[in-house]
Protein backbone atom coordinates (compact mmCIF):
# COMPACT_ATOMS: atom_id res chain seq x y z
CA UNK A 1 0.00 0.00 0.00
CA UNK A 2 2.59 2.12 0.85
CA UNK A 3 4.42 1.60 -2.77
CA UNK A 4 1.15 2.49 -4.20
CA UNK A 5 0.52 5.65 -2.46
CA UNK A 6 4.70 6.71 -3.45
CA UNK A 7 3.59 5.69 -7.27
CA UNK A 8 0.53 8.32 -6.78
CA UNK A 9 2.57 11.38 -5.19
CA UNK A 10 5.67 10.96 -7.85
CA UNK A 11 3.28 10.50 -10.62
CA UNK A 12 0.87 13.76 -9.31
CA UNK A 13 4.43 15.68 -9.15
CA UNK A 14 5.00 15.20 -13.04
CA UNK A 15 1.08 15.96 -14.44
CA UNK A 16 1.08 19.32 -15.72
CA UNK A 17 -0.48 22.43 -14.08
CA UNK A 18 0.21 20.71 -10.37
CA UNK A 19 1.35 24.02 -8.29
CA UNK A 20 4.10 22.77 -5.79
CA UNK A 21 3.79 25.95 -2.97
CA UNK A 22 7.21 27.45 -2.40
CA UNK A 23 8.21 29.93 0.17
CA UNK A 24 9.40 33.22 -0.90
CA UNK A 25 10.86 35.61 1.83
CA UNK A 26 9.62 38.92 2.31
CA UNK A 27 12.31 40.34 4.22
CA UNK A 28 14.09 41.89 1.98
CA UNK A 29 10.84 44.27 2.29
CA UNK A 30 11.21 44.88 5.91
CA UNK A 31 12.09 48.15 6.24
CA UNK A 32 12.11 49.87 10.31
CA UNK A 33 11.91 52.78 10.84
CA UNK A 34 14.04 54.07 13.83
CA UNK A 35 11.62 56.81 15.08
CA UNK A 36 8.11 55.43 13.92
CA UNK A 37 5.24 57.76 14.63
CA UNK A 38 3.05 57.43 17.49
CA UNK A 39 0.23 54.71 16.76
CA UNK A 40 -2.11 54.32 19.71
CA UNK A 41 -4.97 56.05 18.35
CA UNK A 42 -4.55 55.15 14.79
CA UNK A 43 -4.03 51.42 16.09
CA UNK A 44 -7.73 52.10 18.07
CA UNK A 45 -9.68 53.13 15.36
CA UNK A 46 -8.67 50.14 13.52
CA UNK A 47 -9.64 47.92 15.93
CA UNK A 48 -12.80 49.68 16.53
CA UNK A 49 -13.93 49.38 12.57
CA UNK A 50 -12.48 45.67 13.15
CA UNK A 51 -15.29 45.30 15.95
CA UNK A 52 -17.79 46.37 13.57
CA UNK A 53 -17.47 44.78 10.21
CA UNK A 54 -20.16 43.03 9.27
CA UNK A 55 -19.60 42.55 5.69
CA UNK A 56 -17.26 42.90 2.93
CA UNK A 57 -16.94 46.44 2.93
CA UNK A 58 -16.49 46.84 6.52
CA UNK A 59 -13.65 44.23 6.23
CA UNK A 60 -11.94 46.53 3.65
CA UNK A 61 -12.33 49.88 6.02
CA UNK A 62 -11.04 47.63 8.91
CA UNK A 63 -7.67 46.82 6.43
CA UNK A 64 -7.11 50.28 5.10
CA UNK A 65 -7.42 51.53 8.90
CA UNK A 66 -4.32 48.99 9.89
CA UNK A 67 -2.21 50.12 7.15
CA UNK A 68 -3.19 53.80 8.30
CA UNK A 69 -1.33 51.98 11.73
CA UNK A 70 1.58 50.58 9.39
CA UNK A 71 2.25 53.72 7.31
CA UNK A 72 3.51 55.43 10.79
CA UNK A 73 4.90 51.73 11.44
CA UNK A 74 5.68 49.81 9.13
CA UNK A 75 6.68 47.21 11.92
CA UNK A 76 3.24 47.19 14.45
CA UNK A 77 3.75 43.88 15.26
CA UNK A 78 -0.43 43.62 16.11
CA UNK A 79 -1.36 45.38 13.35
CA UNK A 80 0.68 43.17 10.77
CA UNK A 81 -1.18 39.90 12.47
CA UNK A 82 -4.45 41.80 12.22
CA UNK A 83 -4.09 42.52 9.18
CA UNK A 84 -3.50 38.67 8.36
CA UNK A 85 -6.09 37.50 10.07
CA UNK A 86 -8.56 39.98 7.61
CA UNK A 87 -7.46 38.53 4.86
CA UNK A 88 -7.97 35.22 5.71
CA UNK A 89 -11.27 35.89 6.29
CA UNK A 90 -11.55 38.68 3.09
CA UNK A 91 -10.28 34.93 1.30
CA UNK A 92 -12.99 32.59 2.98
CA UNK A 93 -15.91 34.78 3.31
CA UNK A 94 -16.10 37.14 0.46
CA UNK A 95 -13.72 36.01 -2.32
CA UNK A 96 -14.85 33.24 -5.08
CA UNK A 97 -12.00 33.06 -7.70
CA UNK A 98 -9.41 30.21 -5.97
CA UNK A 99 -6.30 32.26 -7.40
CA UNK A 100 -7.91 35.30 -5.63
CA UNK A 101 -8.22 33.02 -2.72
CA UNK A 102 -5.20 31.80 -3.02
CA UNK A 103 -3.46 35.89 -3.26
CA UNK A 104 -4.97 36.63 -0.08
CA UNK A 105 -3.85 33.43 2.33
CA UNK A 106 -0.50 33.93 0.70
CA UNK A 107 -0.67 37.86 1.67
CA UNK A 108 -2.07 36.80 5.57
CA UNK A 109 1.10 34.59 5.51
CA UNK A 110 3.57 37.45 4.87
CA UNK A 111 1.72 39.93 7.07
CA UNK A 112 2.26 37.25 9.44
CA UNK A 113 5.86 36.78 8.57
CA UNK A 114 6.78 40.56 9.35
CA UNK A 115 5.22 40.52 12.51
CA UNK A 116 6.95 37.79 13.84
CA UNK A 117 10.32 39.42 12.37
CA UNK A 118 9.72 42.26 14.63
CA UNK A 119 11.11 39.82 17.72
CA UNK A 120 14.54 40.48 17.39
CA UNK A 121 15.84 36.76 17.47
CA UNK A 122 13.64 35.79 14.85
CA UNK A 123 14.70 38.58 12.51
CA UNK A 124 18.53 37.21 13.39
CA UNK A 125 17.77 33.96 12.58
CA UNK A 126 15.75 35.19 9.50
CA UNK A 127 18.71 36.97 8.24
CA UNK A 128 21.07 34.52 9.01
CA UNK A 129 19.09 32.22 6.06
CA UNK A 130 16.32 30.45 8.24
CA UNK A 131 12.85 29.71 7.00
CA UNK A 132 10.02 31.17 8.92
CA UNK A 133 9.30 27.16 10.97
CA UNK A 134 12.56 26.72 11.30
CA UNK A 135 13.28 30.07 13.09
CA UNK A 136 10.09 29.42 15.33
CA UNK A 137 11.64 28.53 18.49
CA UNK A 138 12.84 31.72 18.94
CA UNK A 139 9.02 33.19 19.00
CA UNK A 140 7.49 34.40 22.30
CA UNK A 141 3.66 34.13 23.78
CA UNK A 142 3.33 38.01 22.10
CA UNK A 143 4.30 36.13 18.37
CA UNK A 144 1.19 33.39 19.21
CA UNK A 145 -1.60 35.44 17.03
CA UNK A 146 1.29 35.99 14.03
CA UNK A 147 2.41 32.18 14.57
CA UNK A 148 -1.62 30.62 14.83
CA UNK A 149 -2.93 32.79 11.89
CA UNK A 150 -0.17 31.57 9.54
CA UNK A 151 -0.97 28.42 10.02
CA UNK A 152 -4.82 29.11 9.49
CA UNK A 153 -3.83 30.76 5.90
CA UNK A 154 -1.85 27.76 5.60
CA UNK A 155 -4.97 25.72 6.03
CA UNK A 156 -7.61 27.98 4.17
CA UNK A 157 -5.22 27.80 1.12
CA UNK A 158 -4.89 24.06 0.98
CA UNK A 159 -8.73 23.74 1.88
CA UNK A 160 -10.32 26.56 -0.78
CA UNK A 161 -7.35 27.08 -3.02
CA UNK A 162 -5.62 24.07 -4.14
CA UNK A 163 -7.00 20.86 -6.61
CA UNK A 164 -6.76 17.43 -5.10
CA UNK A 165 -3.27 17.07 -6.82
CA UNK A 166 -2.04 20.16 -5.29
CA UNK A 167 -3.15 19.41 -1.90
CA UNK A 168 -1.60 15.66 -2.40
CA UNK A 169 1.60 17.25 -3.38
CA UNK A 170 1.45 20.15 -0.59
CA UNK A 171 0.30 18.00 2.24
CA UNK A 172 3.79 17.97 3.87
CA UNK A 173 3.33 21.54 4.57
CA UNK A 174 1.14 20.71 7.25
CA UNK A 175 3.94 19.59 9.16
CA UNK A 176 5.45 22.84 9.20
CA UNK A 177 1.93 24.42 10.31
CA UNK A 178 2.48 21.80 13.88
CA UNK A 179 5.44 23.32 14.62
CA UNK A 180 4.23 27.00 14.85
CA UNK A 181 1.05 25.11 17.06
CA UNK A 182 4.00 23.52 19.06
CA UNK A 183 5.89 26.81 19.94
CA UNK A 184 2.47 28.47 20.46
CA UNK A 185 1.65 25.51 23.55
CA UNK A 186 5.47 25.91 24.54
CA UNK A 187 5.09 30.35 24.85
CA UNK A 188 1.39 30.65 25.55
CA UNK A 189 -0.40 27.32 26.48
CA UNK A 190 -3.51 29.25 27.53
CA UNK A 191 -3.68 30.94 24.18
CA UNK A 192 -6.53 30.63 21.46
CA UNK A 193 -9.81 29.74 23.37
CA UNK A 194 -9.87 26.26 21.42
CA UNK A 195 -8.54 27.65 17.94
CA UNK A 196 -4.75 25.90 18.21
CA UNK A 197 -5.99 22.86 19.62
CA UNK A 198 -8.84 22.83 16.40
CA UNK A 199 -5.99 23.86 13.73
CA UNK A 200 -3.96 20.77 15.54
CA UNK A 201 -7.14 18.76 14.45
CA UNK A 202 -6.72 19.91 10.86
CA UNK A 203 -2.86 18.83 10.57
CA UNK A 204 -3.59 15.65 11.93
CA UNK A 205 -6.56 14.85 9.62
CA UNK A 206 -4.98 15.85 6.70
CA UNK A 207 -1.52 14.23 6.90
CA UNK A 208 -1.11 10.76 5.80
CA UNK A 209 -0.35 8.48 8.60
CA UNK A 210 3.26 8.01 6.38
CA UNK A 211 3.81 11.88 7.43
CA UNK A 212 2.84 11.70 10.79
CA UNK A 213 -1.19 12.17 10.10
CA UNK A 214 -3.08 10.06 12.97
CA UNK A 215 -6.91 10.16 13.00
CA UNK A 216 -7.20 9.49 16.81
CA UNK A 217 -5.09 12.21 17.32
CA UNK A 218 -7.23 14.73 15.09
CA UNK A 219 -10.37 13.50 17.25
CA UNK A 220 -8.63 14.18 20.42
CA UNK A 221 -7.50 17.95 19.43
CA UNK A 222 -11.23 18.77 18.07
CA UNK A 223 -12.90 17.66 21.58
CA UNK A 224 -10.21 19.55 23.34
CA UNK A 225 -11.17 22.76 20.90
CA UNK A 226 -14.67 22.38 21.93
CA UNK A 227 -14.47 22.05 25.50
CA UNK A 228 -11.72 25.02 25.35
CA UNK A 229 -13.76 26.89 23.32
CA UNK A 230 -16.83 27.04 25.11
CA UNK A 231 -18.71 30.53 24.29
CA UNK A 232 -16.72 30.57 21.06
CA UNK A 233 -18.78 29.89 17.70
CA UNK A 234 -15.41 28.55 16.06
CA UNK A 235 -14.77 25.03 17.19
CA UNK A 236 -18.17 23.69 16.82
CA UNK A 237 -18.79 25.69 13.47
CA UNK A 238 -15.37 23.71 12.19
CA UNK A 239 -16.38 20.57 13.77
CA UNK A 240 -19.49 20.65 12.07
CA UNK A 241 -18.33 21.86 8.63
CA UNK A 242 -15.18 19.70 8.45
CA UNK A 243 -14.84 17.07 10.90
CA UNK A 244 -18.22 15.46 11.24
CA UNK A 245 -18.64 15.98 7.57
CA UNK A 246 -15.74 13.95 6.50
CA UNK A 247 -16.64 11.53 8.77
CA UNK A 248 -20.21 10.86 7.25
CA UNK A 249 -21.48 11.68 10.46
CA UNK A 250 -24.05 13.90 9.31
CA UNK A 251 -26.50 14.42 12.04
CA UNK A 252 -23.95 15.12 14.24
CA UNK A 253 -22.84 18.31 11.43
CA UNK A 254 -26.35 19.26 11.58
CA UNK A 255 -26.41 19.57 15.27
CA UNK A 256 -23.56 21.75 15.11
CA UNK A 257 -24.46 23.89 12.53
CA UNK A 258 -27.73 24.38 13.63
CA UNK A 259 -26.42 25.50 16.96
CA UNK A 260 -24.20 27.78 15.53
CA UNK A 261 -26.70 29.23 13.25
CA UNK A 262 -29.05 29.57 16.23
CA UNK A 263 -26.06 31.72 18.52
CA UNK A 264 -27.02 35.51 19.15
CA UNK A 265 -24.53 37.25 17.13
CA UNK A 266 -23.64 39.66 20.19
CA UNK A 267 -23.41 37.17 23.25
CA UNK A 268 -20.59 34.99 21.55
CA UNK A 269 -16.82 35.66 22.11
CA UNK A 270 -15.34 35.03 18.26
CA UNK A 271 -13.99 38.35 16.35
CA UNK A 272 -17.02 40.05 15.69
CA UNK A 273 -16.37 40.30 11.82
CA UNK A 274 -15.50 36.44 12.29
CA UNK A 275 -19.24 35.72 14.18
CA UNK A 276 -20.93 37.27 11.31
CA UNK A 277 -18.87 34.50 8.79
CA UNK A 278 -19.38 31.57 10.94
CA UNK A 279 -23.14 32.33 11.31
CA UNK A 280 -23.78 32.97 7.85
CA UNK A 281 -21.57 30.42 6.65
CA UNK A 282 -23.55 27.97 9.01
CA UNK A 283 -27.07 28.46 7.24
CA UNK A 284 -25.76 28.40 3.95
CA UNK A 285 -24.41 24.75 4.72
CA UNK A 286 -27.16 23.82 6.41
CA UNK A 287 -29.31 24.49 3.12
CA UNK A 288 -27.52 22.18 1.25
CA UNK A 289 -27.36 19.07 3.42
Amino acid sequence: MKHVILTLLIFLVMLPGCAKKHWESSWHDAKFITAPAPTGRLYAQARAKIGQASDQQGVESAMDALQQVLAADPFHKKALAYLGNLHILLGTAYTVDRKEKISHFRQAQKYCERSMYVNPQFKAAADAGKKPWEAAPTLRAEDAPAMLFWVIALQYEFKEGMTMPDKIINVGWMKRGIVFLDQIVRVAPEFGNGTVEFAYSICYGVLPFFLGGDTHIAKAYMKKAVDRGKGYLLPRWGRGKYFHQVTGDMESARQDLNWVAGQNIEEVKDPYPWRVHFINDARAELDGL
